[in-house]
């Protein structure tokens, strides 16, 4: 029996060691691998996919012109157009050169990667991965002469 003691308590220790090394990595991945940041901007609005670089195309050719938030960074700009009916023609009622827009910022293992709206004036369209509102958008930067790559959204 005394020889055996030792070997049980050594493959004991090596299970509970392993099994804490475990508990480590799942709790490591699980907390850093989809986090989720609100990004919040004043971000000027143009009607009809018109930008101040030029026109903004819908997706097909069968969509109407996108409505286009975009903000000014150094001489180039970061943008997203969206097709929202209802949303484009308050905003137009409204009449509103400027408003305030929120982007969710996905993270993974601390490297930022796709976005989504999250809110634009203040109406609910996306809570992380939860869709509030359907949105058709798309976006990113317009690099105007040798500016960077910019860091949209």
């Amino acid at each position: 029996m005394r020889t055996r003691e030792p070997k049980l308590r050594g493959t004991s220790m090596f299970f509970a060691t392993a099994i804490v090394l475990a508990i480590i990595a799942g709790s490591v991945i699980w907390l850093n691998w989809n986090q989720v940041s609100i990004r919040k901007y004043e971000m000027s609005v143009a009607f009809d996919g018109k930008a101040p670089w030029g026109d903004v195309g819908p997706e097909s050719g069968a969509e109407k012109a996108p409505t286009v938030l975009y903000r000014k960074v150094g001489r180039s700009y970061c943008y997203t157009a969206f097709q929202v009916p209802s949303l484009r023609d308050r905003l137009a009622s409204e009449n509103k050169s400027q408003v305030s827009v929120e982007y969710n910022v996905f993270k993974t293992f601390g490297h930022e990667g796709r976005y989504t709206l999250r809110s634009v004036d203040g109406v609910p369209l996306a809570v992380g991965n939860r869709i509030v509102q359907r949105t058709r958008e798309f976006g990113g930067q317009f690099l105007l002469t040798s500016d960077e790559t910019l860091a949209c959204p």
